[in-house]
Formats: structure tokens, C-alpha cells, sequence
């Protein structure tokens, strides 16, 4: 498209000179139009002019209605940004020189105006106007954009004023007008913490900018924000600091969010105490500080009769006494201390900088607080205590695992103590390396039961009265082996399984599988009285066992009566509300129900009138003896007299010898059980006697 350029001049012989000369040139062709007065140019410089806009003017300064300097300076407000070009004579060439000192472009003499210099005059002249306009439009984008965009944008002196800030800025900081940030002092006015400013000039002087760094700063009103700035110094040719710019986001919201999600990923939510992910990141840290020297120590405690509260008030009274006895742990350590729930109704307690004998002054003054605390829900009032096991960290300590498992097993160790106490961890500590066997065994047994190296044997449990070829009842008990198939004595991994809470997910799994054996082999049944299946303590207290018992009956098309249960003395009376609806359920469909251990306890005959049991099994204590100790005889008689009377049979165990057996059909016991009449067997020969 050719430029336009307005020739300004009154002389037809210059108009046709121009218009000659612009038609030899062929790179870029040119639309000259001409006017012969001032007034003439100024209504065709008018906006909206329809002849379209004018690229370069050709200025006359002699016309007809102006003439000279003046000629130049009343057209110039009009031409804006258009580039002017005079044009004088030979001998007012000092009239051009002055016209360009006042702005114009350039100056042509017109005796020597030819097409090559016109043409580059003129081209030099339109690049100019669109590098000009290029530049005003990027100008007013880039005003566009400091006026607008979301961040603040500012430039400062190197004294801390600031020269320049954008509106975004003067939002963020909650002032009305650039002006009022012009008159602060950065250091005193903006900084929450003014000692930042000090590091702030530090890393710019060494690095020269500022990347993504986080500032606490203050609005207005004194409000906090955080911000992240990106600055940079601007610096003369000799290296000196001219002013300070850049930009700042106002992350307060993103910051705050980050400052929640980090602190929910560290604390527990319920007592607002630290979590176990942060408290053994943190007795990492203090292991690794243990070998260049440091003392410090570990108290693992755990509250005893816990369970009772959440039994008899619920989850929502167990987790409010959780919170208040954090909150009573809490004021009993110094700050610098880490109080962490572990879980459950466990605590840890990090001790840094601690000796063991201050270790266990701290320890007793918790469990003082804890057994002091008084919790009071509705009606009720509780007292609980706690075990605290007390480890001190040496280098012998390499990982948290082996901290964890020590302080856990010296809590226990208290626990097996008598409850309320503390136990110091030693190397040596014989109740410790107990424990840490059992906890072994744990893991040997969750192994075990994923890995199906459980089986089960029966011991039959024989007449001793009347038909000696009445059909038995058998006991289940159960077996486990090895990695390498070999058995392990129940002694070895029952103690673990009871203590470490895996008690009813093996009895689920004896359940099952008596329950599956007796589905398909119903011809060995039919010669069978009943099958018992122990149960535990934990799955007496579990309540939904039943309706899983009933339901695993139905399904398998088990004939009920052909079961029976067996519970410990000790299991029934310590839950003895819910073992009662246990073994009322159970009757009703139909299987039988007996006592295991009787008289173990020390109140046995004042709880059996509690217990619809069908049978009473008498504890091998009184059965080893019972040949030549007359008062082992005398209270097997007992407890079969006091059976019989209540209408419960009655069957005497671990009997291993025929004399036994003899004074055991005097009393009138009726079935018997050891290896005297029977050593447990594989389940599959069940029914071949």
C-alpha cells in the first residue's frame, strides 16, 4: 500500500518537480497529494479526513498565508506524529537547520531535490512513523499492563523509598494512592520484620536480584501479608546501584493453605499434638545427634483401663479423655520437648538434652498427672492410669524402629509389672528381651496365617460315666508351623497372640475351618457328640462374633448341635455382661457352651450362678495332684457337687494317669481329658474310635 504524503506548497512548478521525481521511483511508490496553504493542510490533517491519513508532510515555509519559522511552528501541534520535512531555498538553508533544532524531521533544498535522495528522505521519514507507532503501541500495552496486571509492580531507591508503584501494588499494601506509597519508608513501614530488610539488601548486593522469595510485609491497617518477589538492581556503567525493581504476589492464602496442610500432615488431629510420622522424623534427627555425643531419652506410655471408658461411655468419652490428658501430658514437659500421639491411647515423649535419671523423674511426674486426672462423663467418673516404658538413646541405637520397639516393650514390661508404673530399658532387661521375642512372634504368626501354616488337631474328650461307648466329644486345638514345616509348640506363639491382639482373627480362622471340616465330612460327625472350639477373650468382647458364628452356620448347612464353645474363667467374668449375651445367642441355635479353667478364680463359685454354661470344665491345677493331695480332692468334689446341683456336667482335664482316672469316676465326674484316654490327633480322624 503507498504512503501518503501531503505537499505543502503554493508553486505548481515544485508540485510538478515533486510529482516528476516521485515517479521515478520504483522500490516504493508513493500517493503525493498537494495543497497551497496553511489553512488548506490544516483541515486535510483533520482526523477523519476522507481522503485517509497522511504519512509525510512536505512543508513550503513560504505560503501564501504564512511565512517563515512560524510556518513550521503553527502546523506542527497538528501533525502530531507525523514526521515533517521542510523544504527551503538555497538561501534559507539556516531557516531549515532552525526548523529541525524545533522539531521537524529533516530539511530538502529545493534546487536539489532529486528522485534518489526524495525517495530516501521519504522512506527514512515512514519507517520512522511506524517505529514510532510501533513504539506507542507497545508504550500503551506495556501501560496497559502495569496499570492492570495482578501483581505489584514498583521500582525504589536504594535508600528504601519507592519511585514508582502500579495500582496492583497499592492494592496489595491497602493504601489509597501511589502518592502515599511514595512518602513510606520501606524499612519502617512495610516490613513486619524489619531485621528482614537487613537480609533482603544482603542477597541483592551479593547476588544483584531476588528469585522467588517469600517477605512478611504489613498493609495499612497492619494487617499481615506474605508475599513472593522477584526483583532485580538496575546499575549505572560504573556499577552503582541506580534503583531497585520488581514485582511482588501477594501467596498469603496459598502460604496460609500450605502452612495448614503441613501442619494436619505433623500433628494429630484429635489431640492436637504431634503425629507419629513427625515424632520419629524428629527422633531421627535426635539418633543421629546421639553419635556425635547429645543425650536424650524416649517415654513410651500407654494408659491402662482404657478400654473400660470406651466400653461403658463410648468412642466420644474415649477421644475427650484423650484430649484432656494431652493437654495435662502437654503442661507437665519443657517446650523443647516432643509430645507426640502415637495412636490409639498411646504417647511418646522425645526428651532432648536429657539424662535418664531426670528421663524417669519426668516419667513418674506424668504418671502422677494421669492418675490424678479425674474425667467426668454425664453421671460417671473415671480414674485411669498409665504404664510408661523409659528408654535412654545411646549409639547402640541405629535406627527409630529399634527405639520404638524397646520403649514399647519396656511399657509392657510395666504393664506385666503391675500396671501404674515405669520400666527403664537395659540391655540386659530380661522382661524387655521377653518382650521382644513375643514380638517376633507376631510377625511369625501374621506370616503363618497369610501363608495358611495353621492347622488344626483334636484331643477327644471322653464318658467317664455310665456307656463308656457313648459317642465323645472332641476339643480343637490349634497347631502352627514353621518356614521350614516343622510344628512350634502353641506355648511359643500363644502368648503373643493373646498380648498382641491377634486373638480373634486366629479364632475367625479356627471358626472357619471347623466349621468347612465339619461341612464335608458329615459321615464322621454323625459319630461324634461335639466338636468344641475355643474362644478367647477378645472375641468374647467382640460383638459382632455371633451374628459371624450364625451366619458361617447357615451357609455351611452345619448341624448346630453339633458344636459347642469353650471360654476361659478368666475371659467370661472380665466381660462378664457381654459373654452372658454370648452364650445365650449361641444356645439359642442350638450349639453348647462351656467354661474353661474353673476355679482359677478367686470368686469362681459366686460367678457361676451368672454363667448358663453347659458344661464345667475343673483347671488341670487340681488334677495333677488330685492321687496324693487331699485338698486337690476335695475341690474337684467340690465343683462337681456344686456342677451337678446347678445341672452342669462337669469334665476334669489334663488327666495323665489311670489312678487319676479311678479317683475322678468316684467323685462323679463326668467326662475326662489328657493323655490318660486320649493325645490330640490330626481333625480328619475325628469319629474312627
Amino acid at each position: 500500500m503507498p504512503a501518503t504524503v501531503l505537499l505543502i506548497d503554493a508553486n505548481a512548478e515544485d508540485e510538478q518537480l515533486f510529482r516528476e521525481e516521485l515517479a521515478l521511483v520504483r522500490e516504493r511508490p508513493f500517493d503525493l497529494q498537494a495543497v497551497g496553504t496553511l489553512a488548506q493542510a490544516l483541515a486535510r490533517l483533520k482526523s477523519g479526513h476522507p481522503d485517509g491519513p497522511v504519512d509525510v508532510i512536505l512543508l513550503d515555509l513560504h505560503l501564501p498565508d504564512s511565512v517563515g519559522l512560524t510556518t513550521f511552528l503553527r502546523l506542527q501541534p497538528k501533525a502530531a506524529d507525523r514526521p515533517v520535512i521542510v523544504l527551503v531555498d538555497q538561501i534559507d538553508e539556516e531557516l531549515g537547520i532552525e526548523a529541525v533544532e524545533r522539531g521537524a524531521l529533516d530539511y530538502l533544498i529545493k534546487q536539489q531535490v532529486v528522485s534518489t535522495l526524495l525517495n530516501k528522505a521519504l522512506r527514512y521519514a515512514t519507517e520512522r512513523t511506524h517505529t514510532l507507532l510501533a513504539l506507542k503501541a507497545s508504550e500503551a500495552r506495556y501501560r496497559e499492563l502495569y496499570e492492570n496486571v495482578v501483581a505489584g509492580v514498583f521500582q525504589s531507591t536504594p535508600d528504601g523509598k519507592f519511585m514508582a508503584a502500579n495500582p496492583a501494588l497499592v492494592r496489595l499494601l491497602g493504601y489509597s494512592s501511589e502518592d502515599e506509597l511514595l512518602e513510606l519508608c520501606i524499612e519502617r513501614d512495610l516490613y513486619m520484620y524489619p531485621e528482614e530488610r537487613a537480609n533482603w539488601l544482603r542477597n541483592m548486593a551479593m547476588a544483584g536480584e531476588i528469585r522467588n522469595a517469600e517477605l512478611v510485609l504489613k498493609r495499612k491497617d497492619g494487617r499481615k501479608i506474605v508475599v513472593l518477589e522477584n526483583s532485580r538492581a538496575v546499575r549505572d556503567d560504573h556499577g552503582r546501584v541506580i534503583y531497585y525493581e520488581g514485582t511482588l504476589t501477594d501467596i498469603t492464602e496459598a502460604h496460609e493453605l500450605s502452612r495448614q496442610l503441613s501442619y494436619e500432615a505433623s500433628h494429630d488431629a484429635l489431640s492436637g499434638l504431634i503425629n507419629r510420622r513427625e515424632f520419629e522424623l524428629r527422633l531421627q534427627r535426635a539418633l543421629d545427634s546421639v553419635q556425635a555425643g547429645a543425650a536424650h531419652a524416649v517415654c513410651y506410655l500407654d494408659l491402662d483401663q482404657f478400654k473400660i471408658i470406651n466400653d461403658t461411655c463410648g468412642h466420644i468419652a474415649g477421644d475427650e479423655l484423650l484430649r484432656q490428658l494431652a493437654q495435662v501430658l502437654q503442661g507437665r514437659v519443657r517446650s523443647n520437648d516432643t509430645l507426640a500421639r502415637l495412636g490409639g491411647d498411646e504417647f511418646g515423649l522425645l526428651l532432648h538434652d536429657c539424662a535418664i535419671e531426670d528421663a524417669e523423674r519426668v516419667a513418674n511426674g506424668l504418671l502422677k498427672a494421669v492418675e490424678h486426672h479425674t474425667f467426668v462423663w454425664g453421671t460417671n467418673t473415671f480414674s485411669v492410669g498409665a504404664s510408661i516404658g523409659v528408654v535412654p538413646l545411646t549409639a547402640s541405637f541405629r535406627r527409630v524402629t529399634q527405639v520404638l520397639q524397646a520403649a514399647d516393650a519396656a511399657c509392657y514390661a510395666a504393664k506385666d509389672q503391675g500396671r501404674n508404673r515405669i520400666h527403664v530399658y537395659q540391655e540386659d532387661d530380661s522382661l524387655v528381651a521377653q518382650r521382644h521375642g513375643e514380638m517376633q512372634w507376631v510377625a511369625r504368626v501374621k506370616r503363618a496365617l497369610n501363608d495358611n501354616r495353621f492347622f488344626l488337631e483334636a484331643q477327644p474328650i471322653v464318658p467317664l460315666q455310665g456307656d463308656r461307648h457313648a459317642r465323645r466329644n472332641y476339643e480343637l486345638l490349634v497347631r502352627m508351623r514353621d518356614e521350614s514345616g516343622r510344628v512350634v509348640p502353641p506355648g511359643a506363639f500363644l502368648p503373643a497372640v493373646e498380648r498382641y491382639n491377634l486373638s480373634q482373627r486366629l479364632d475367625r480362622w479356627v471358626i472357619t475351618t471347623a466349621l468347612q471340616w465339619i461341612s464335608t465330612h458329615r459321615a464322621q460327625i454323625e459319630r461324634v457328640s461335639r466338636i468344641f472350639i475355643n474362644l478367647s477373650g477378645d472375641s468374647v468382647g467382640d460383638p459382632q462374633l455371633q451374628e459371624f458364628i450364625r451366619q458361617s452356620i447357615l451357609e455351611l448347612a452345619v448341624p448346630p448341635e453339633r458344636i459347642g464353645f469353650e471360654i476361659t474363667e478368666t475371659a467370661a467374668i472380665n466381660n462378664l455382661t457381654r459373654a452372658n449375651q454370648l452364650i445365650a445367642d449361641l444356645r439359642a441355635l442350638g450349639c453348647a457352651f462351656g467354661l474353661d479353667d474353673f476355679g482359677s478364680g478367686v470368686s469362681s463359685f459366686a460367678y457361676l450362678k451368672a454363667l448358663t454354661v453347659d458344661y464345667l470344665k475343673i483347671d488341670g491345677l487340681f488334677i495333677g495332684n488330685l492321687v496324693t493331695d487331699r485338698i486337690d480332692y476335695e475341690m474337684v468334689r467340690s465343683i462337681t457337687d456344686i456342677g451337678h446341683v446347678m445341672g452342669k456336667k462337669v469334665v476334669a482335664e489334663s488327666v495323665e494317669s489311670l489312678e487319676a482316672v479311678e479317683k475322678l469316676r468316684q467323685i462323679g465326674v463326668d467326662y475326662i481329658q489328657g493323655f490318660a484316654v486320649g493325645v490330640p490327633v490330626g481333625i480328619d480322624t475325628i469319629g474312627a474310635w
